[in-house]
């Protein structure tokens, strides 16, 4: 089995996923999913099932279908299939850094998304 990788200091889930998937591939699990949430974000107990909910079932179908590029260089860097330097993120947080848009409709909870009110 291949050594997974590790995040960088303040990388953000969606960069390290993709920056995985590019070096080693997906073999249909969460692999890399769980190192970031074990190195970076040990309290983010509930990712991989909020994945799982937003149509992420393993780590390339979490960036297919959870998370999407919203900046031109996101989005010409999955195009070209060329390296993403990350915008960064706190420690201990899922959230993708400035280039990505995690999808909506899921509560960390599994319960429908409901905007909040004035």
């Amino acid at each position: 089995m291949p050594a997974v990788l590790e995040p960088v200091d303040h990388e953000c889930l969606a960069c390290f996923l993709y920056r995985a998937l590019r070096a080693q591939g997906c073999d249909g699990t969460h692999l890399f999913l769980l190192a970031y949430r074990d190195e970076s974000a040990p309290r983010a107990t509930a990712v991989e099932r909020k994945m799982q909910l937003l149509g992420g079932y393993c780590d390339c179908e979490v960036l297919a279908n959870a998370l999407r590029p919203i900046t031109r260089e996101a989005s010409n860097a999955l195009e070209d299939e060329v390296d993403l330097v990350c915008k960064g993120v706190r420690r201990g947080t899922t959230q993708p850094c400035e280039h990505w848009l995690m999808r909506r409709g899921v509560q960390w909870g599994g319960g429908q998304f409901r905007r909040r009110s004035a």
